[in-house]
């Protein structure tokens, strides 16, 4: 999911301050990763966890919503990672890419990134699905409009335009 901001947390990765569910500023995306360390792991999510009001969209054809993150880690039943970050940053598994990850050992747990791989296997571009539900197979680079890679803007934010 395409996450709030990159602020470890405050926009992603948050306390649920006892299930008040304080929402961050949006710098990004509208995803929002809640933790609730005071649960016991045995507990169920909670499916009313507060989130964003549609409304916060303005161009809900041109924000991303879920993106292509292959990781290693993201095996069925684990929620890591939950949320994506852009489209690339070296030694950081929050990114589609992390071009400095090697191959993916089982048995170290290190090259969880998969995504340099995935890219290539798919002629060079991800699928994305945006806010109205359509879904495109598209290059990073035509994702991130004004930002960079590691900083993206364009269709990784709520803001109205692809250049934003």
């Amino acid at each position: 999911m395409n996450a709030a901001g990159p602020a470890w947390g405050t926009q992603y990765q948050i306390s649920t301050a006892n299930q008040k569910y304080p929402l961050p500023p949006i710098s990004n995306g509208v995803g929002v990763y809640w933790q609730d360390i005071g649960l016991p792991a045995s507990n169920l999510p909670d499916w009313n966890a507060r989130s964003y009001k549609s409304s916060v969209v303005r161009d809900a054809a041109g924000t991303i919503l879920l993106v292509e993150q292959a990781n290693g880690q993201g095996a069925v039943g684990n929620v890591w990672p939950a949320i994506s970050l852009g489209p690339s940053m070296s030694g950081s598994t929050l990114y589609q890419i992390d071009p400095t990850a090697p191959a993916q050992d089982p048995a170290t747990g290190g090259g969880v990134s998969q995504g340099a791989a995935l890219y290539k296997l798919h002629g060079q571009r991800f699928n994305y699905l945006f806010l109205d539900g359509h879904v495109q197979a598209l290059k990073t680079t035509d994702t991130i409009g004004t930002g960079t890679v590691s900083a993206p803007r364009g269709m990784w934010t709520v803001a109205l335009g692809t250049s934003r």
